[in-house]
């Protein structure tokens, strides 16, 4: 059984078949009662660009955005988790070769590197990431 991760989200920009979706992306304590007093219950308001795949939707229509988790897990390990591994393995070595000072200095570098081949890989990246739209 494939799980599905779900947001909903309201339509606000069509161009074409591409779909811009809005959706408040909350954190987990952001429904507590005590959240005006404390600083960590944020909410932040995100937009992602799906293909409507011949589907009709109309600007400030309502809609539930979907992908699968294994997808989401994917991504995530390209955003955070093989960026972390990368400073790691370039950061011990580069103590040794270039002292404690420089040692941050070749992470960041081999991250701006890892970055910017990964913006390189987007329009490949786009064909495997598919977010699919239905109406509410």
């Amino acid at each position: 059984m494939i799980n599905h991760i779900t947001h909903k989200g309201v339509v606000s920009h069509i161009d074409g078949r591409k779909v811009t979706v809005l959706f408040v992306q909350q954190s987990a304590c952001a429904a507590c009662s005590a959240r005006m007093l404390c600083t960590s219950g944020e909410s932040k308001q995100r937009s992602i660009v799906a293909d409507s795949y011949g589907q009709h939707f109309e600007v400030g229509e309502e809609v539930t955005v979907e992908v699968t988790s294994q997808l989401a897990w994917t991504a995530m390990f390209f955003a955070f988790g093989l960026p972390a591994l990368v400073a790691l393995i370039v950061v011990f070595p580069a103590i040794g070769w270039l002292g404690e000072i420089w040692a941050p200095v070749a992470a960041l570098g081999a991250l701006v590197l890892y970055y910017t081949i990964l913006y390189g890989f987007r329009k490949k990246l786009d064909r495997r990431v598919v977010f699919l739209l239905h109406k509410v």
